[in-house]
């Protein structure tokens, strides 16, 4: 970069150069920079974008902006509000707070209905922050937590087995006078009666030896007896520990070119699953065996993954191969509360990173949202990131520093929005502002805006009883695309025996009380194991899930909590979206209330929660 002396030579020199890359010019007219042709508001000064215009699509094309993708929730309360905004043409449309329409809009649908601010909460001690030291854990630190996780997990789904074995069985009693056979019972049925639960120790003493004998070789969780998984037995046993997968297993075959552990994560074939092993709970021996899947009986239908803890039943004769006949990894799930102290409705636009296409930093769909907020300003705006992605080029050339640069974008944000809305804005750890790891504290900026509220991923907070859990790591499509299943495998014509991927994998992150229960995680996720054992953990199932992802966009209720993928912003070469939600207070009868002193009668969450998906 030349310096500005104001000599010809050096005019001559840039106009001669391509109006389409980035140059170091802090003189580039306001013009060009924020609102004018080819600009954009969050332009740095040192792009000049002359010519180089983001719109790669044919201009006489319609837009798609504003189109309806995904429908969630009551017709009837999605109607109570005018979502469309104001204009047809959202990205040739300055951002200012000046705007007469804009104002008038705002003034009427926040000034007399708001009154005081929202309710906001969230606990400080139960996310990353700047004190927190990350990489710091050696292997044996890693090994220790990765046991207690296993012990707290797997208490929790010995105590749900423990609770169904001594449930009174007189509902399957009149099912044998039938004459249809139970399909259900005559599978378990070599499963029930070998496995008791623990009950109280017998008096006499030839039985406590055996006991002692037993307790050395096993261990009592909730009641169960659990052996270790290289325990030899010819009888069904049970084995507690965290699902593997063998090194052996993902090296590439030089011969043949292929490689096992795609071949294990290929969700089809039962057969490639001998790959996967069993490491032990006792995190001192580190005890290990592999799995035979291939007899399972129970559930019809399973579903494992890289550091998923399980309970696992079944037989080992030679204590190298357990031969799995039936499969517990669920728990019992404190369901979402219903937000008794929400008393006005609430609307709120999530949206997530990327902003801007790969090819400029004009934040163009950013800008386009931020009109739709001005005319249409809802309660709450949640922007997941990153803001400035380190994988993108072209920051590399910026002559600002990143936090200069990411206070401007900040700042365009707030100047944008006006003091009616409450944003909250969630790190992402590929942001060049953030700590590079997962869990990642919060950004910080210069400026102070009482309305702006910077988030950890991942966090779980509250706004008006409503409780919120956002993670920006894309772990649905990891879990997803690890798992090792025979979900998805079909008997004729009937639907997969599994269901839905999705409901599966939201599934895994509730019964196994973690944001990211994936171990280990691919390459691009710099995965603390110690911060997110201490601030990655999900302690109930929250109201919303909100889990920014590259999978197809969409809005699923899973054990009572609305899941969310609101898409991005810039779809780069798909369309972009965002997603707008409606909370209202939920109508509970006191009568229905009184009956439910147990929290197992809740409302729908479709009764009180609604929420679109919109292209940009």
């Amino acid at each position: 970069m030349k310096k500005q002396n104001g000599g010809g030579g050096e005019a001559v020199e840039t106009a001669k150069k391509t109006v389409s890359r980035l140059q170091h010019n802090v003189n580039t007219p306001n013009g060009v920079r924020g609102g004018g042709s080819g600009g954009s508001p969050f332009t740095t000064v040192t792009y000049s974008p002359l010519s180089a215009s983001s719109k790669k699509n044919d201009p006489d094309a319609p837009s798609k902006a504003g189109q309806i993708v995904y429908t969630y929730g009551s017709a009837k309360l999605l109607k109570q509000f005018n979502w469309l905004p104001t204009t047809t043409d959202e990205g040739k449309e300055p951002i200012t707070i000046d705007d007469d329409v804009s104002l008038g809009d705002r003034n009427r649908r926040t000034g007399a209905g708001r009154g005081k601010g929202i309710g906001f909460t969230i606990k400080s001690a139960q996310f990353a922050n700047d004190g927190c030291k990350y990489m710091y854990d050696s292997s044996y630190d890693r090994v220790m937590i990765l046991g207690d996780r296993i012990y707290e997990c797997g208490n929790a789904i010995c105590k749900r087995v423990a609770l169904e074995a001594v449930k009174p069985k007189s509902h399957e009693q009149p099912a044998k006078n039938n004459d249809e056979p139970d399909v259900k019972s005559n599978s378990a049925s070599a499963l029930d009666t070998p496995l008791p639960v623990k009950e109280e120790p017998g008096s006499e003493e030839t039985d406590v030896d055996i006991e002692r004998e037993e307790d050395r070789l096993s261990s009592w969780f909730e009641g169960i007896k659990v052996h270790h998984v290289d325990y030899p037995s010819s009888e069904l046993i049970r084995v507690l520990g965290r699902i593997v997968v063998e090194s052996s297993s993902t090296t590439t075959n030089s011969s043949s070119g292929t490689t096992s552990d795609k071949q294990v994560a290929s969700n089809r074939n039962p057969t490639t699953t001998s790959k996967l092993s069993i490491v032990d709970f006792d995190e001192h021996t580190l005890r290990y065996t592999r799995l035979d899947l291939s007899k399972v009986q129970v559930p019809s239908w399973w579903s494992l993954f890289p550091g998923q803890t399980v309970l696992l039943e079944g037989i080992n004769p030679r204590g190298t191969l357990f031969s799995v006949k039936q499969i517990h990894c669920e728990r019992t799930l404190a369901l979402p509360r219903v937000p008794s102290s929400l008393d006005k409705t609430l609307t709120c636009v999530i949206a997530s990173a990327p902003f801007t296409d790969r090819d400029d930093l004009l934040y163009e769909k950013l800008s386009s949202l931020l009109v739709y907020c001005s005319n249409n300003p809802p309660d709450v705006l949640i922007l997941t990131g990153p803001f400035a992605d380190a994988n993108c080029k072209l920051y590399a050339e910026v002559a600002e520093t990143f936090d200069e640069y990411f206070e401007k974008i900040i700042s365009t944000i707030m100047s944008s929005i006006g003091i009616y809305t409450e944003v909250f804005v969630v790190s992402h750890h590929d942001d060049l502002v953030s700590s590079f790891v997962y869990p990642t504290p919060p950004y910080k900026v210069a400026s102070f805006y009482k309305n702006l509220h910077f988030l950890p991923d991942p966090c779980v907070f509250n706004l008006e009883g409503v409780e919120i859990g956002i993670t920006t790591v894309d772990v649905i499509k990891h879990l997803i695309e690890s798992e090792c299943t025979v979900a998805n495998v079909t008997i004729g014509s009937a639907p997969p025996l599994g269901g839905d991927k999705i409901k599966r994998a939201y599934g895994h992150l509730f019964h196994q009380a973690s944001f990211y229960p994936l171990n280990p995680p691919p390459e691009d996720v710099p995965l603390d194991v110690d911060m997110l054992n201490e601030f990655g953990r999900l302690s109930r199932v929250p109201n919303i899930m909100i889990c920014p992802s590259a999978l197809n966009r969409y809005v699923r209720e899973i054990n009572g909590c609305v899941c969310i993928n609101p898409g991005f912003v810039d779809g780069h070469s798909a369309d972009g979206s965002y997603a707008r939600l409606i909370i209202q207070a939920p109508e509970i009868d006191e009568q229905l209330q009184r009956e439910s002193q147990s929290d197992s009668i809740q409302p729908s969450p479709a009764s009180y929660i609604a929420c679109q998906i919109v292209k940009t």
